[in-house]
């Protein structure tokens, strides 16, 4: 085995760790998926996505950024497909409503589902970013 096949084994070794600590229900989500790795702090060809999750070819990319370790990368990527599966409309406006209430630094503010893919990612994550571990938010995510 060379080096890069030896890294990239560890890197999906640490990625089904990283499922195995999920609610079963987020985790299912992933069933069957591969996992691509690329270094540099976007994806190649995408300056604007630090991950990207392909449904069709069943895999999940995930770039190297300088701001965020690859777990919580990753986990990002995770809280976009519980968004997309297992948040409801009626759940989306609750979160709207935390969202709205919650005091942000002006650089925080995104569109709603992606501080909730921050928030998901701060939920799970061994080493979150501050900036995204709001007590009511992680709330709000343990309770999806």
């Amino acid at each position: 085995m060379n080096f890069k096949e030896f890294i990239i084994e560890s890197y999906v070794s640490d990625i089904k760790k990283t499922l195995a600590k999920l609610p079963k229900k987020h985790a299912i989500i992933f069933r069957g998926y591969k996992y691509k790795f690329e270094g540099g702090n976007e994806l190649k060809g995408d300056s604007k996505h630090i991950g990207f999750i392909d449904e069709e070819k069943k895999t999940v990319t995930i770039a190297a950024p300088y701001n965020y370790g690859r777990e919580f990368t990753f986990l990002h990527e995770v809280g976009h497909a519980v968004w997309k599966y297992l948040v409801d409309d009626k759940k989306q406006e609750q979160w709207a409503k935390i969202v709205k209430k919650t005091n942000l630094k002006k650089e925080d503010k995104q569109p709603v589902e992606e501080l909730f893919c921050m928030a998901y990612g701060a939920t799970y994550a061994k080493r979150p970013p501050a900036d995204y571990a709001y007590d009511e938010w992680i709330k709000f995510v343990k309770n999806i």
